[in-house]
């Protein structure tokens, strides 16, 4: 993961103010509906308020095909526990696991860990970067990136990045 990746992570994880929530989940989805020029389409299976699968389609003239799915589970505050992202093959028109994100959440924020697919074994490998949001202040959050040995240590820090925003604004739900 690098900066940029960084930083759309933290957009689509801080949209109304909030912590990863089934409410946020469900505000991507609503606004990504409402976009009528976009090459993308939206559906979604909806239990008890929260998106269980987000369905991407790629418009092709006048058609849909699937392009991808991002499933999503929940711990019992509402909160992401993780994110499968699962993407058409487009040799075999197969739905094949692609990226597992993994959140844990702590007093001060939350951690996100990536897992790639590994088509070899029919599996996720270990977490190969670990991402830490942390409340610095009222205002300020601290991003850093961790490369993950194949142990699971943290074997060294990527990059970091303090990220600020205008002091009547939060970047995250109070814990």
């Amino acid at each position: 993961m690098n900066i940029n990746d960084n930083i759309d992570n933290l957009k689509t994880l801080t949209i109304m103010g909030t912590i990863i929530t089934a409410a946020t989940i469900m505000a991507m989805y609503l606004n990504s509906t409402g976009n009528v020029n976009s090459q993308y389409y939206y559906n979604a299976d909806i239990e008890n308020g929260q998106v269980k699968t987000m369905y991407v389609y790629d418009k092709q003239g006048e058609s849909l095909s699937g392009k991808l799915e991002y499933r999503y589970t929940y711990d019992n505050q509402g909160r992401v526990t993780s994110k499968e992202v699962v993407r058409r093959d487009a040799r075999t028109g197969r739905m094949t696991p692609e990226s597992l994100y993994t959140y844990t959440y702590t007093t001060d924020g939350y951690t996100m860990e990536r897992n790639l697919w590994n088509a070899s074994t029919h599996a996720f490998d270990r977490a190969d970067g670990r991402t830490e949001y942390r409340r610095e202040t009222e205002s300020v959050m601290s991003v850093t990136n961790y490369e993950v040995a194949e142990d699971g240590t943290v074997t060294a820090i990527t990059d970091n990045m303090l990220v600020m925003l205008p002091a009547n604004e939060g970047l995250m739900a109070e814990f």
